[in-house]
């Protein structure tokens, strides 16, 4: 929507639909949302980085590691991706 708005296309289909999505989005998450905090699901497993994903795909197994054990608080071993497999 911002994209659309800064070059002033806020009249086409594609601008509305774009509000319509923003709105419920809105209705479902929430106005205040900042739009970087990452919301805990209810298994509360952290998500995974993508960089972790390429990671493990790439067999860099010191990267991921790293990650698993940058932050103790949280249970990142059991962490999953957000891809849909």
């Amino acid at each position: 929507k911002q994209r659309l708005e800064q070059d002033n296309d806020t009249t086409s289909e594609h601008y509305h639909r774009a509000c319509r999505c923003l709105k419920e989005a809105e209705e479902r998450v929430g106005a205040e949302w900042d739009g970087v905090t990452v919301l805990d699901d209810k298994n509360g497993k952290p998500p995974m980085p993508d960089y972790v994903i390429k990671a493990i795909g790439q067999g860099d197994i010191r990267s991921v590691l790293r990650w698993i054990n940058a932050n103790q608080a949280e249970d990142r071993a059991n962490a999953k991706t957000s891809v849909i497999t």
